[in-house]
């Protein structure tokens, strides 16, 4: 990877963004490390050599524990493909992280037979050539770490890492690496604290678009446990209408949303913090190769919203095709919320258009003690760089899908004119 010298360096630290505010030395890394979701193809890989890229992560479409994203968005994977895929990952200098990030086993792990199942995946993993593990359950570190001491163990975003205690836990299990939860990626005082506190790695994710401080933020961390399991069903899970809807009706939301841009790396870097991970592994590989070149170069010019994850789009596709079947038992009340969402489709925010001192807001401002209604500081920055959606009232409730239409949200069911008989 000795081609990494070519991207740009952080920029030297200096006052305000650049260095911690209260002088301490943060710890430093030997330069940024991507961690990027993987589409599964080959070319993706070949694609990022030359980047900064520590590790590339993925999972099987279904497997025996499950994980952080619903079968529906993944690609259909054999053991075989994977056995290639992470050699070439080798060969090519990235490492490999297998994602066990489910955050509920739904009680199987109190069956010994389920546990030795587990146990046995494992091995199997490790014989595939991962290089790490990322769990989505506390006691999965003690388990990985017993049964495959050579892997790196990672505790997963799910699991809500957002304060130093917290990291300190889950540093004393046995974790070498923590992806904190998005929610921290704007509280420098709190980053700071977390970093001084742990000497385990630390992971930050850059490119997320879920709702700050979303309602359903416990509830979505659940059910893709559950949609990703061996014998699940492919779904759209109804916890995305809220953050769609919610993105549709004020412009200001995705600027409260927690990405981190490719020209802001070198503030988290004066914090100690230099691995920074790609989420999207529902998306393609040019989508992929897109975000990772813009991250590796500090700088993109174009629209935010394309090397954001931007999983909002997904609902309104659903209710819109929903609205449109012949025979479909709720299709007026889909169409009612596919016009709500329309705005999604539009939404855009130029880059170049936030300001380049962004950050320096977050660093005199708790957001965890103000509310949005009083502050307006997203709502600022969104009429100079969102479009296609209007700023209108902050914390407006969103339009989701009644508990009589969640079958629809299953993307295998039986046709409608087979369901008849549903309310």
């Amino acid at each position: 990877m000795g081609q990494w010298c070519r991207w740009p360096r952080a920029p030297p630290g200096d006052e305000g963004l650049g260095a911690p505010r209260d002088g301490r030395t943060a710890k430093r890394g030997v330069g940024m490390r991507l961690v990027v979701a993987t589409s599964w193809d080959d070319a993706l890989l070949r694609g990022l050599a030359g980047l900064p890229v520590h590790a590339v992560f993925g999972k099987l479409q279904r497997d025996l524990v499950g994980g952080g994203r619903p079968s529906s968005i993944l690609p259909a994977v054999t053991w075989e493909d994977m056995a290639r895929h992470v050699a070439l990952a080798h060969e090519l200098g990235f490492r490999f992280n297998y994602l066990w990030n489910a955050t509920s086993l739904a009680d199987a792990e109190y069956q010994p037979e389920f546990v030795a199942r587990m146990e046995e995946q494992l091995r199997r993993l490790v014989d595939v050539g991962i290089d790490g593990l990322v769990a989505g359950v506390p006691w999965m570190i003690a388990l990985a770490k017993d049964v495959a001491p050579g892997i790196e163990v990672t505790a997963s975003s799910l699991m809500d890492v957002v304060t130093p205690r917290e990291a300190r836990q889950f540093e004393a299990m046995g974790a070498d690496a923590i992806v904190l939860h998005h929610a921290a990626n704007r509280d420098f005082r709190v980053l700071e604290e977390i970093r001084a506190s742990v000497a385990c790695d630390l992971e930050l994710i850059v490119n997320n678009s879920c709702v700050y401080q979303c309602p359903y933020n416990n509830c979505h961390h659940v059910s893709p446990s559950f949609h990703s399991r061996e014998d699940s069903r492919p779904v759209l899970e109804y916890e995305l209408f809220w953050c769609a809807g919610r993105h549709a009706q004020d412009g200001a939301e995705i600027i409260r949303s927690r990405w981190i841009r490719p020209e802001d790396l070198h503030v988290y870097e004066a914090r100690g913090y230099d691995r920074f991970k790609i989420a999207g592994r529902g998306r393609d590989t040019a989508w992929l190769l897109r975000a990772a070149r813009a991250y590796a170069a500090r700088s993109y010019a174009g629209e935010l919203t394309d090397i954001i994850s931007m999983s909002q789009h997904a609902p309104l596709a659903l209710a819109r095709h929903r609205a449109a079947e012949a025979g479909g038992a709720h299709a007026e009340r889909w169409r009612a919320i596919a016009d709500t969402l329309e705005p999604v489709g539009q939404l855009r925010v130029d880059n170049t258009a936030i300001p380049a001192d962004f950050l320096q807001f977050f660093l005199t401002h708790d957001c965890e003690a103000l509310s949005c209604r009083s502050c307006a500081y997203c709502g600022h920055v969104a009429r100079r760089a969102v479009r296609g959606v209007e700023g209108r009232r902050t914390d407006a409730p969103a339009p989701m899908p009644d508990a009589r239409m969640f079958g629809d949200l299953v993307l295998d069911r039986p046709a409608a004119t087979e369901r008849s008989g549903e309310a």
